[in-house]
């Protein structure tokens, strides 16, 4: 099992270098827009990538993840919902 001091070690993998300041960071540890995301053990699109899901997919993990952290608890729960329900209609589930 991967346990976060992992991830962050296949993170280092993958690093961007800033121009202005020489630095080097991982994707990971910068969000644009909140910081709903970067306070979690494995965020929900590194999750989602390493385990091959759909978009759809990833957006349920994606919006059952954030739903306490972000202040709009009723959308992200109805989006979820939502990318559910197309699961649903998309694959025939009965």
């Amino acid at each position: 099992m991967l346990t976060p001091s992992g991830l962050r070690d296949i993170a280092k993998n993958k690093t961007l270098t800033t121009e202005e300041t020489g630095e080097t960071t991982s994707a990971l540890d910068r969000q644009t827009g909140g910081n709903h995301y970067k306070n979690m053990v494995i965020q929900p699109a590194e999750y989602a990538e390493k385990n091959g899901l759909s978009l759809l997919e990833g957006n349920v993990v994606k919006y059952i993840s954030r739903w306490k952290l972000k202040g709009k608890p009723l959308e992200d729960l109805t989006k979820a919902k939502h990318c559910i329900d197309l699961l649903i209609e998309i694959h025939g589930v009965e």
